[in-house]
């Protein structure tokens, strides 16, 4: 029996990846589903697809991996500006997107540099969680108006679930699926990493974990393109990266705190003891994720700036660009990692 575990749980660790990216996948879409109820906006979408993300980056918080976390939030960050956008511009080059929606992209631009300025320090403080949780809040006001009904940045309302209680039952088993998932796919990481030490846990997360956690982005954005429709993907992979930063980065660097302060005192059985949380040992910013994650995340901010103006529209060139600079992040990815 030991050996038919460890021939399905063991080895290269690539069975638990796979079963962990179908269930985050699966996830994805139905929390979408389940959030957009009686009609769609690109605020739902954007945190239905945020979920399984979040799910798996404090899955990797929860067992001490804060440099697995750091990694989840900004490489699909960077997947879903570059790989995602790229491949949807790609198949719907220049589509003309609602003012209201291009005024919530350059916000990427902030949160991106608040970041880099963050990895100065190397570490993540409470300081830095309260600065962009603060940025978040800001950004509800901007999303307030895209979740009006009758905002032009919304498709035609379609009837999804017909009752509520429906769409609530759904929402929580999304959740739930989504730690499942996400407890796979780390456990998949981690092995992968131990069977081959030239390939790091966050290399595997970059090339891997990733590209799969926003593909249910991807396929869904691809059903909205033929209909000149590829704006509303595009926000709602901004939307997702606001996301990350401005609330998952966050409530990861608390979450780092907690972690620390509560434990096991070793002189009394089953008794936890709980350390000053203030004092706790900062989130720690791995060198890695902020001269490379950070770094394409800031130009990729940049990109979309004058776009968001009105100033440029993405062709398929552009497109192009887009995927082949993915395809350069995760060579920078996994030489930096090889070299650590």
């Amino acid at each position: 029996m030991s050996n038919v575990t460890e021939l399905v749980w063991g080895g290269s660790g690539k069975v638990p990846l796979i079963i962990g990216a179908v269930l985050l996948y699966a996830a994805s879409r139905a929390s979408v589903d389940a959030l957009a109820g009686v009609g769609e906006s690109t605020g739902k979408r954007a945190i239905g697809h945020f979920f399984p993300i979040a799910a798996a980056a404090i899955l990797a918080a929860g067992v001490r991996r804060g440099d697995l976390a750091l990694s989840i939030i900004f490489s699909t960050s960077v997947a879903a500006l570059s790989l995602v956008l790229g491949s949807i511009v790609l198949v719907a080059p220049n589509a003309e997107a609602p003012a209201t929606l291009r005024r919530l992209w350059p916000l990427v631009l902030p949160a991106a540099l608040l970041t880099l300025l963050a990895g100065f320090s190397g570490r993540l403080t409470w300081f830095h969680a309260i600065i962009l949780l603060g940025e978040g809040a800001a950004l509800l006001l901007a999303w307030s108006e895209l979740a009006r009904p009758d905002s032009a940045a919304n498709p035609a309302p379609t009837i999804k679930y017909g009752h509520p209680l429906l769409r609530n039952l759904n929402l929580v088993l999304c959740v739930g699926v989504s730690g499942l998932g996400a407890a796979a796919a780390i456990l998949g990481a981690l092995q992968i990493s131990r069977n081959l030490p030239a390939l790091s846990a966050g290399t595997t997360v970059v090339a891997v974990l990733a590209p799969l956690l926003v593909a249910p982005m991807l396929v869904a954005g691809a059903a909205l393109s033929p209909p000149q429709r590829s704006w509303i993907t595009t926000t709602t992979a901004v939307g997702v990266v606001l996301l990350n930063l401005c609330l998952l980065l966050p409530l990861i660097i608390l979450l780092w705190y907690l972690i620390h302060a509560w434990h096991f005192d070793l002189g009394v059985v089953l008794r936890m003891r709980k350390d000053p949380l203030p004092g706790g040992p900062p989130l720690i910013f791995s060198l890695i994720t902020w001269r490379v994650d950070n770094v394409v995340l800031v130009l990729l901010a940049f990109v979309l700036f004058p776009v968001a103006l009105g100033r440029w529209r993405l062709g398929r060139a552009e497109g192009a660009t887009l995927i082949g600079l993915y395809a350069v992040y995760i060579l920078m990815e996994a030489a930096a990692g090889a070299r650590s």
